[in-house]
């Protein structure tokens, strides 16, 4: 059972009850928090006895209720009687609201199902909004939106959340994917935490897609809290028969100089692209503080909105070192891989053809083996226009392992992107090395 016949309050000072209630068919216990001098229950059955009810034939009861309770002495503040549903109940300080909903799980309360949503303004019990609403996450309240287990909604008004396309500035819905895996997703101010196979993440603020951390997974109940900048991760695993390296109880904090890699959900539909950077041989995909999505090429880190790229692997060698072996410019995690020898990307722009437009391109190098000046020339070609004659990477940068861009302006195309990368007709030891490409509409 999910539910308990009497609900009390005790003074946690002395442990006396300072008042109790009995219920009429049971406070479902997913539905009993408080907020602000409040306190909301759910007085219902669970949802297994009125499955049982019905595969005997008989309706559930009739006179399920909605209360708010002064929390101090237990009075009834306000009683709601009709449109009664569900096992969970979420309150925002913030706006003053209250959610009604179920508590679906990929893994466990296999009864329920996420349904429908209900908002009411918590001081009154006036109806906000009534809207069916697919999910399969305990509903999360974060300011003013609701996140469920790939999307997010208005606290307000219940309407999807939408964002900005990385790639093509359009309007899309908010979501965000995890791989597969027990417990459910949980939330701090900053973070999305939740099992994606091994520990996963996704960054709210930044809205790149999700991460892991590599090496531990996350508990069979939700166990990754993020509090007071420590993300604590107690083991929640000692039963389970999952094969990960560690198995231990331990805690994390922020090193945003540490490289981390991400994977989205989305996919490019062919709109012409505004802006994006492919990250040739990088293990994931990753945001930029620009806002830029960076696209691992050939991509190796996860769901990905991928563009097309035309390009001849024969000879081409992959290089990738750790971006803190790099000299530190913001860039060194574009510029700690790539890939070398000759070098034809034919970079698709847009699904169909469009009217010309121009791009700025930047390219990013870094010379990341031991060789010295003078023993890696190669030439740059732009639409097949030479844009950089005998470029000796560890010259121009200073020495190795360090990032270096590359901008042309105006570079005009009407579909592809045409780069090349091609040894220099005055000889060199070492093949041509690009470690990314910067893409950026102009006239935005």
């Amino acid at each position: 059972y999910t539910a308990s016949r009497t609900l009390a309050v005790l003074d946690r000072r002395t442990g006396q009850v300072k008042w109790q209630i009995d219920s009429r068919h049971g406070f479902i216990h997913n539905a009993v928090i408080a907020g602000g001098r409040s306190l909301y229950c759910l007085d219902k059955l669970p949802l297994g006895l009125e499955k049982r009810l019905q595969r005997r034939g008989s309706a559930p009861p009739s006179d399920y209720r909605l209360l708010c309770l002064d929390i101090e002495t237990g009075a009834i503040l306000w009683e709601k009687n009709t449109g009664i549903f569900g096992s969970w109940l979420g309150y925002s300080q913030e706006y003053d609201l209250l959610l009604q909903a179920t508590r679906p799980s990929r893994d466990m309360v296999i009864d329920e199902k996420g349904e429908r949503m209900v908002v009411y303004r918590a001081a009154s019990g006036e109806l906000l909004w009534d809207k069916p609403i697919l999910f399969n996450n305990p509903p999360i309240l974060h300011h003013d939106e609701i996140i469920t287990d790939n999307a997010a909604y208005g606290l307000l008004t219940g309407d999807p959340i939408q964002r900005l396309d990385p790639i093509t500035g359009e309007s899309i819905p908010w979501s965000y994917s995890r791989n597969y895996g027990c417990n459910y997703a949980i939330a701090s101010e900053h973070l999305l935490s939740f099992r994606s196979a091994a520990a996963g993440f996704f960054a709210l603020d930044n809205d790149g897609g999700t991460g892991n951390w590599g090496g531990f997974r996350g508990g069979c109940t939700s166990n990754l809290i993020a509090a007071n900048g420590v993300l604590n991760a107690p083991d929640y695993t000692r039963t389970c028969q999952c094969s990960y390296q560690n198995q231990t109880s331990l805690a994390f904090v922020h090193m945003p100089e540490l490289e981390y890699w991400t994977f989205n959900d989305y996919i490019w539909n062919g709109k012409p692209v505004k802006r994006v950077g492919l990250n040739l041989n990088a293990p994931g995909d990753r945001k930029a503080d620009d806002g830029i999505l960076w696209l691992d090429f050939p991509s190796s880190g996860g769901k990905s909105p991928d563009l097309p790229v035309q390009w001849d692997t024969t000879g081409v060698r992959r290089i990738r070192r750790h971006a803190l072996t790099m000299k530190p410019n913001g860039w060194e995690w574009v510029a700690a891989s790539g890939l070398a020898g000759t070098l034809r990307l034919a970079i698709t722009l847009a699904g169909e053809p469009m009217p010309a437009a121009r791009y700025t391109v930047r390219l990013h190098f870094a010379e990341l083996e031991q060789i010295h000046p003078g023993e890696r020339k190669f030439d740059v070609f732009l639409q097949q226009r030479h844009v950089l004659h005998d470029f000796d990477v560890a010259a121009v940068a200073g020495g190795v392992n360090i990032p270096l861009i590359k901008t042309f302006e105006h570079i005009t195309t009407e579909q592809q992107l045409f780069i090349e990368c091609l040894p220099s007709k005055n000889g060199s030891s070492h093949p041509p090395l690009l470690c990314g490409i910067e893409i950026i509409q102009e006239d935005l």
